[in-house]
């Protein structure tokens, strides 16, 4: 009879044993899970500024372009100065030919300035769109990062009407870098649905403890059998060329990963919105996060 009680001990034991085996290796496949769902947000975060590399070479070549062009007229026109005030006497006709060099100049120096702006605009655009340690957790300025995301795709939304119709928001407690890259997959699925032309309306609110973005457009919507679907990785209706399918989900997760959520309305040729809800301070977060400086 002693036998039985060993016995149950035994397996008691070895069901326990068991059973930490089991709770290690799920801990590990979840470690491993995490690490594979970073590097997806990161491949996918460096597939999209791939994607916009050209533009923004365009963008930046620009005023590039024009502070080379004025380069060259600043120059001349200083060469002719000093052959006009070479001498130590300087007649009305070349008195007259200095006023209007010093015209170009001023002129020149407009145009340098603009185009040294839009060059630094686009730095800091680009510098918040994918600052170090932004994938951190940090209170953020929402608008700042829908700003910055619109600013480096400018050249894809050429002919959209951009409507920003934004609320008061309090910062959010959140990972800057991956709600900007939500920002940017939303901006340019918008862009695409939309082919030559249309308009695209951000909205922001606060509701209570959290904050509403919504991101709005009037392409071509969603058809009725593909909503269910849009969410699910590999699912595109863009074709292989355009897109991989993965935008939409790797949002979704980033934005449940905040605790928030995001939903979409369509309406065949009518257009689509997406919108997402957060949590101020989301508690997954909270003990990450610095305080907020007064």
């Amino acid at each position: 009879m002693a036998v039985l009680p060993f016995a149950l001990a035994l397996l008691a034991l070895g069901l326990a044993v068991v059973a930490l085996r089991h709770y290690r290796r799920s801990r590990q496949l979840e470690a491993e899970l995490e690490t594979v769902r970073a590097g997806m947000l990161d491949s996918t975060r460096l597939a999209s500024l791939g994607n916009l590399v050209a533009g923004l070479v365009h963008e930046i070549n620009t005023p590039i372009g024009a502070l080379h062009s004025n380069h060259d007229v600043l120059k001349r026109a200083l060469d002719r100065l000093q052959v006009i005030l070479a001498d130590e006497q300087v007649d009305v006709h070349e008195l007259d030919e200095v006023r209007k060099v010093v015209r170009a100049l001023y002129e020149i120096e407009n145009v340098n300035t603009l185009a040294v702006e839009r060059v630094d605009q686009l730095v800091k655009s680009l510098r918040s769109f994918g600052r170090p340690g932004g994938s951190e957790v940090a209170w953020s300025d929402l608008h700042e990062g829908i700003d910055s995301t619109l600013a480096i795709t400018r050249h894809e939304l050429a002919g959209i009407d951009i409507v920003k119709d934004y609320g008061t928001l309090p910062l959010v407690l959140c990972r800057p870098l991956q709600l900007n890259q939500v920002f940017m997959n939303l901006v340019v699925n918008a862009r695409q649905a939309m082919r030559d032309s249309g308009k695209l309306t951000i909205r922001t609110r606060a509701v209570g403890d959290r904050v509403r973005i919504s991101i709005a457009d009037t392409g071509c919507g969603i058809a009725p059998e593909h909503r269910g679907r849009i969410f699910q990785p590999g699912f595109t209706t863009k074709g292989a060329r355009v897109g991989m399918g993965m935008g939409l989900l790797i949002s979704r997760q980033i934005v449940e990963h905040h605790q928030g959520s995001i939903e979409v309305q369509s309406e065949v040729n009518a257009g689509s919105e997406f919108t997402i809800t957060l949590p101020v301070a989301p508690k997954s977060l909270k003990q990450e996060a610095e305080p907020i400086s007064v």
